[in-house]
């Protein structure tokens, strides 16, 4: 079995079932110690369309239905569609970053693997609860803001970790007091399970956040950049991104993710 190889085909992999099971299958064969070749001298692709242009419309983000009322059937398939939209993009991007970054320390890859898994479970989870209520992933359309980011990544380790695995995991922290808020408004057996599923996807997601500041940090070693001019890197990834500004920063969660002071205080800070 080749690494790189295999990831590339996970990563562009569409057939949900299929996709799922094989990720865990090659993490198992891992796992095992089954012999597997690092097939370094693999030609590293640039990335084409996102594997769930297959499943999925895809539309402009301004396009993408809107949750209003979290307490209709209605309302819980679009928040869930998103959420697990975000989630099934979030396992694409792990595998692309460990399949397109070559000669990292075994960690870095064994980091992103994990985070893959992580992803992969929390999508089965929402697909799982889109079922009952009658849906499932590509139902509603969809927007490529994860997957421009990695495009607009794929050549510079720095800024794929600072601003796909960093920033945009981070905001996902910031959402959830509010989310889980919201929820809480409803009793009904399945407002509390999307309660649950929200509590075991910000818990995962911290770690996700720590990996990639850790990596960010590690990058930054590599090429003399200093680890506290950020912002360039986010804005030059994610266009129309402005750092600064932001007021409901989750304090806490990003500490526990390794921002530091500075960080937060360039987050928060006004913006002109």
């Amino acid at each position: 079995m080749k690494f790189f190889r295999t990831l590339s085909e996970l990563r562009g992999a569409h057939d949900l079932p299929q996709k799922l099971q094989r990720l865990g299958d090659f993490a198992a064969a891992l796992e095992r110690h089954e012999s597997v070749e690092f097939d370094t001298e693999a030609p590293v692709v640039p990335l084409g369309p996102p594997s769930y242009s297959a499943i999925c419309k895809i539309v402009h983000g301004s396009e993408v239905p809107r949750r209003r009322n979290l307490g209709s059937g209605e309302g819980r398939i679009i928040f869930l569609h998103a959420l697990a939209h975000i989630e099934y993009s979030a396992i694409d991007l792990a595998l692309d970053s460990a399949y397109r970054f070559r000669d990292m320390p075994p960690q870095f890859y064994e980091d992103w693997l994990n985070v893959a898994l992580d992803e992969a479970r929390h999508f089965a989870m929402l697909q799982s609860l889109l079922g009952e209520l009658g849906s499932g992933y590509g139902a509603l359309p969809v927007h490529t803001g994860i997957h421009d980011a990695m495009v607009r990544s794929e050549d510079s380790l720095r800024r794929r970790m600072v601003a796909a695995h960093r920033h945009l995991e981070a905001n996902g922290l910031d959402a959830h007091p509010e989310l889980a808020r919201k929820m809480s408004l409803f009793d009904d057996p399945m407002a509390e399970r999307i309660r649950d599923a929200l509590k075991i996807i910000f818990d995962d997601e911290i770690a996700h956040v720590a990996a990639g500041d850790f990596w960010y940090r590690y990058a930054c070693t590599l090429d003399g950049s200093n680890p506290e001019d950020f912002a360039a890197d986010i804005e030059m990834a994610i266009p129309g991104t402005k750092i600064g500004g932001k007021k409901n920063l989750n304090l806490d969660a990003r500490r526990r993710a390794g921002f530091s002071e500075h960080d937060l205080a360039v987050m928060s800070r006004p913006v002109a």
